[in-house]
């Protein structure tokens, strides 16, 4: 699903004016009916409704949501923040709501407001380009110290849509119902706690026009294409499958090896490898039958430069420590290995401390940080919007695909292309987690065979199995190696 900025939504709202043709009040009436559907379908008209109405077109969304809720025996109240005088189309619909006269038309909100309510922010929307001040963050501090239920139409008033916000009076929203495309703003982990959940309504603005929308950001969604390079034809060996090594822990840190391999297994691959010391030879062959074993010449950390040429896919980094025979076997990695290579956690690290090896990453290598380590590869950043501008300048620069992890995580290729993965859930935040994306990435990429295709289908797949975990066993109870047995589910659900 593309992401578009507000300059281009407003061209594809003129544009479909002109083209379908429609009048810009009847595609608002059509914006609205697609609110007060949505609405209705969740709350009976047992709530009362309090429409905040700014004074342009997002102020006269709410006003004909609050017609058309009042015509359905809602009791609704309108409140005008920004005055009786506005846009065209605003001043049009306040004409026809003051018609009705179940609906009250008020100056100020009330004091108190019950738990059994609905509070409609149609102030500004995406319309907004200057902090709120005055009066109006009087209004926004007050309302979100009620108990009712939030909705925002379009943006939460406050909230930029294509840049970070520079205040923190923003309405504070438990849906946010947006249209036709999502906005960047939407995959900010700092604007969550504004927007709630949000929903994507179709309000049929000209299909071919968005299309044609040049934008670097998209949401992920599984298409045909992927789902066919997943499948095996039935006359497929273990060798079609793939083969995979992982270069992982060490002495008393194998579990990440360990995590990492069986997520690779249960994804589909030929042949999993694990390169361990001989002291955890055991460990593995106990945990992972199905594993050849690497052994490591070193005692107690990983630092052997082992027979690779047969190996597709190299997942090197999580729980590796930083000993000088690991730096060099990753500095050996980078320059002589053939395959992909996936880094993760320690080998991250390894590379920020060491920055002459950034210049030996291998084309097309899929990196795996969480904002911390990225961080230590790029510096400091405040916000969100920073950080994928930070790591669109990297991939680039370095032309690699790295995955920032986080809620929707944003996955870059070396052309500056984000997407945001839609999957996945607070649960997963735990240890482990990460070992387990390094497996499945490790698992799938010798059947689709793009570095950027298989980061973005391989979080899709890690954060799908977490939210299979979550709605089986609940978030505190889920672990990683539960989210491995549920990969099942999440093949099969992408498969079908």
């Amino acid at each position: 699903m593309k992401i578009l900025n507000i300059q281009q939504i407003r061209e594809a709202d003129q544009y479909t004016i002109e083209n379908e043709p429609i009048k810009s009040i009847d595609l608002m009436e059509r914006a609205s009916y697609e609110l007060f559907t949505w609405i209705t379908e969740r709350f009976n008209n047992d709530f009362s409704v309090y429409v905040l109405a700014g004074s342009g077109n997002n102020g006269g969304d709410g006003l004909v949501v609050a017609r058309l809720l009042s015509e359905s025996d809602y009791k609704v109240q309108v409140i005008l923040p920004l005055g009786k005088n506005g846009s065209d189309d605003f001043e049009e619909n306040l004409k026809r709501l003051k018609k009705i006269n179940t609906v009250l038309i008020l100056e100020e909100l009330p004091e108190q407001i019950s738990e059994k309510s609905i509070i409609i922010d149609a102030i500004f929307g995406s319309g907004l380009s200057r902090p709120i001040e005055g009066r109006l963050a009087d209004l926004i501090k007050k309302v979100n110290n009620f108990e009712a239920n939030k909705i925002a139409i379009d943006m939460p008033s406050g909230l930029f849509a294509d840049k970070a916000s520079p205040s923190e009076i923003i309405f504070k929203a438990d849906y946010t119902l947006s249209f036709q495309v999502p906005k960047l703003a939407f995959m900010m982990a700092e604007n969550q706690e504004y927007i709630g959940e949000f929903e994507i309504l179709d309000i049929k603005l000209d299909k071919e026009y968005i299309n044609n929308c040049l934008s670097d950001y998209s949401i992920y969604e599984v298409d045909s294409v992927i789902k066919n390079r997943l499948k095996l034809k039935s006359i497929a060996h273990k060798g079609n499958r793939g083969r995979a090594t992982i270069i992982a822990g060490g002495y008393a840190r194998m579990g990440a090896a360990i995590l990492a391999a069986r997520a690779c297994l249960h994804s589909g691959i030929g042949l999993i490898s694990v390169q361990t010391c001989p002291h955890c030879i055991d460990i593995v062959q106990n945990q992972i039958p199905e594993a050849l074993i690497l052994t490591d010449e070193n005692e107690y950390v990983l630092g052997s430069y082992l027979d690779y040429s047969k190996q597709d896919v190299i997942v090197f980094g999580p729980a590796i420590g930083f000993a000088h025979k690991t730096l060099v076997l990753l500095e050996n990695l980078l320059k002589d290995y053939q395959g992909q290579l996936i880094l993760d956690a320690d080998a991250i690290t390894l590379l920020a401390e060491n920055r002459e090896l950034l210049n030996l990453l291998p084309e097309g290598t899929i990196l795996t940080p969480h904002h911390g380590e990225f961080k230590r590869l790029v510096g400091k950043y405040s916000n969100n919007f920073e950080a994928i501008m930070q790591l669109k300048s990297f991939c680039m620069h370095h032309k690699v695909v790295v995955v920032l992890k986080g809620k929707f995580s944003a996955v870059c290729n070396a052309d500056g292309k984000i997407s945001f993965n839609p999957t996945g859930n607070a649960g997963m935040a735990k240890g482990g987690s990460g070992d387990l994306l390094c497996g499945i990435l490790a698992a799938i990429y010798p059947r689709i065979k793009n570095s950027y295709e298989t980061a973005k289908l391989a979080v899709y797949l890690h954060g799908l199995s977490g939210d299979i975990s979550k709605e089986e066993k609940g978030e505190n109870f889920m672990t990683p190696s539960i989210m491995i047995e549920k990969l099942q589910s999440a093949f099969k659900k992408i498969e079908n």
